[in-house]
């Protein structure tokens, strides 16, 4: 729940919950479309409520929250599966962003007892 910075430069829980999803199935598009039918399914979540995108700040180097940080980059996450289910329209593949609900996955393991809590 604070600021990291990735080796190359970027705030590291935008570029794991967001960036990570984009790279990864825009390198394989051509794979997808050319395997239709085919489905992408980005893991989301109601968390994007905590943060809103901020587009002049989208690596927190103005403003670091935990929650909203997290928020914004599944926010962007939504966004990036909305407008790829759009440009892939008619291609037999479909792009979907779920939110998998409560799910113990240890992630406030080193985030303090309040985040452990939650």
């Amino acid at each position: 729940m604070k600021r990291e910075v990735t080796a190359d430069g970027l705030e590291a829980m935008f570029a794991i919950n967001h960036l990570g999803y984009f790279l990864f199935t825009t390198l394989l598009l051509d794979r997808l479309i050319a395997s239709a039918p085919a489905r992408i399914v980005n893991v989301a979540s109601d968390a994007h409520k905590f943060g809103a995108i901020d587009f002049e700040d989208l690596q927190s180097e103005k403003r670091f929250g935990g929650m909203r940080t997290y928020g914004q980059s599944k926010g962007c996450n939504i966004l990036f599966t909305l407008e790829l289910s759009k440009r892939l329209a008619g291609t037999g593949v479909t792009a979907n962003a779920v939110h998998p609900g409560g799910i113990n996955t240890g992630l406030g393991a080193n985030n303090g007892p309040f985040v452990a809590i939650i």
